[in-house]
This record gives C-alpha cells, structure tokens and sequence, in this order.
C-alpha cells in the first residue's frame, strides 16, 4: 500500500509542479508580450501627466525639484506594479497558445521596426498573421480587452494621483 500512496504522490506533486511552472511562463509572456507592444512606454508617459496635473492643480509654486524627483524614484516600481495587473486582463482574454502567437507577431514586428535582420521565419509570421485566427480573436476582444485595461489604468492613476497629492499635504506643498 505504501508503494502506491508514494506513486499517486509522486505523480501528482509531478503535475502540480508542471502545472505551477507552466503558469509562471504564462504570466512572464504576457508581461514579455506587454514590454514588446509598448505598454511600458505608455504608461511612463501617463505616469509624467500625472505629475504635471499634480504641479498645475495642486503643488504650491515653490514646491522644489527633488520632491518630484523623488517622487518619479517610484516610476519604474509603479508601472511594473501595472504591467503585472495588466497581465490579468489578458489573462481572463486570451489562452496561454493566443499569447504565444501574439509575442511571436509582436517580436517580429520589432525586428522590422527596429531594422535589424529579419528573417524568412519573422516575414512569414507577419504574413500569416494578418489572415490568422488569433488576428480574428484579437478584433473580437478588442473592445473587452479595452474595457478591462480602461478601468486598471483608470485606478492606478487615482491611486497614483491620491499618492502623490498625501505626499505633498505631509511635505506642505500645497496650494
């Protein structure tokens, strides 16, 4: 009896674990998909309009340079913090195969944008994409996908706008 109960817990701590991993690269090519399709670059960018309505509605004039310089030492924190959150709401959208597909069109897209070599391999996915059904799946989730990264983004910036404006009050920077 005991060589069968070490069996069944063998193999099933063999799926749990294969299982486990296969989230974890799941999760890693959507942040990967993500970082590829310029979330990153968008998100600093609405992270620096934050600060600017913070100075022109809140900040008193004298408020120095290095409160908000310290202030954007959080940046790269905050928008990973995003991109992780991001990463559910393409999650609930699309499978982990969808992902893959979607990184593979989005890698080869930045050869070309980037003039590097591209290869035959790269060219052909481009090819096959543009008639795909993963092109398909993604025009039919457009307006979902949208709607869910809409409130995410929406509540990061409260939450970013409402941090920046308890940072000011404490350090006296207000109007």
């Amino acid at each position: 009896m005991n060589k069968i109960s070490a069996f069944f817990l063998t193999v099933f701590l063999g799926l749990y674990f294969s299982v486990a991993a296969q989230i974890d690269v799941y999760q890693d090519d959507i942040i990967s998909l993500l970082n590829c399709n310029g979330t990153i670059q968008k998100y600093d960018f609405e992270y620096e309009k934050t600060l600017v309505s913070l100075r022109v509605r809140v900040a008193a004039k004298d408020t120095p340079n290095s409160f908000w310089e310290k202030f954007r030492e959080g940046k790269k924190e905050s928008i990973k913090e995003l991109i992780s959150i991001l990463a559910f709401a393409y999650r609930k959208n699309y499978s982990y195969p969808e992902i893959k597909e979607l990184l593979n069109y989005c890698n080869a897209q930045e050869q070309i944008e980037n003039e590097k070599e591209v290869t035959n391999e790269e060219l052909k996915i481009i090819e096959v994409y543009n008639t795909s059904k993963i092109a398909k799946t993604v025009l039919a989730k457009k307006e979902v996908l949208a709607s869910d990264v809409k409130s995410i983004v929406d509540e990061w910036k409260r939450e970013l706008f409402v941090k920046g404006l308890g940072a000011m009050v404490k350090a006296g920077y207000t109007k």
